[in-house]
């Protein structure tokens, strides 16, 4: 879907701590991603998990949110600023974060929109 979120928070260090979540998470989610356990159709999640999402202080994530995190996405930051890209549909977990930390977030299809809000042309595509 070539999705972009932008989150914008009060702080710098609100914007850090997303960040720091988003990259725990990011490991967290390709160190289970390899175990066979992980794709089963159990629901339940790994107590790994759990206990990681309690450190991180994340309890409204779930197994699925998690999982996001091993697929390719690419987060950035500039000040209060936090950048995500992704090509997957499925960005709740994303969203959970920045939302939890108090950010402000918006959401566009870099196929539809440019990164400076204005509508793609047939010559931007």
């Amino acid at each position: 879907m070539d999705l972009v979120l932008i989150g914008t928070f009060e702080t710098a260090s609100g914007a850090e701590a997303a960040e720091e979540r988003m990259k725990a998470l990011k490991t967290l989610a390709e160190a289970e991603w390899s175990d066979d356990a992980w794709h089963s159709s159990v629901e339940r999640m790994p107590e790994a998990i759990v206990d990681e999402l309690i450190k991180l202080n994340l309890p409204t994530m779930g197994r699925y949110d998690v999982d996001n995190y091993a697929f390719e996405h690419s987060v950035e930051r500039d000040a209060t600023i936090v950048r995500i890209a992704t090509e997957e549909s499925e960005i709740q977990g994303f969203l959970k974060v920045m939302l939890q930390l108090g950010a402000r977030v918006q959401v566009f299809s870099r196929h539809e929109w440019n990164e400076d809000g204005t509508p793609r042309t047939g010559a931007d595509s």
